[in-house]
């Protein structure tokens, strides 16, 4: 991965108070500073965060036509999405 590339996902702690450190990679490339809104978006088992500038209307239809485009419905990638995920984070990290 070239030099200050950011990674597909990161891991973060909770830290005291249920807060979160967006990594500073990730704030530059989507533009965060302090004060700057987030949605927090439950998709199936899975919480994604998401700069606000962002209409959530406008993610869903991305969203959904990425996934059309691939033909595979909504509720496909719902029912996939757990081992997806862990197949990415084997591919990424080893099978740890």
């Amino acid at each position: 991965m070239p030099d200050g590339a950011v990674r597909p996902f990161e891991a973060i702690r909770v830290e005291e108070k249920g807060r979160i450190v967006v990594p500073p990679e990730y704030r530059k490339l989507h533009k965060l500073s302090k004060g700057s809104e987030a949605l927090l978006i439950q998709l199936g088992e899975t919480l994604m965060v998401v700069p606000s500038d962002l209409t959530f209307g406008h993610l869903c239809e991305r969203i959904q036509e990425a996934l059309t485009g691939r033909g595979i419905s909504v509720g496909q990638a719902l029912k996939n999405l757990a081992r997806v995920r862990r197949r990415r984070f084997q591919s990424l990290y080893g099978k740890g």
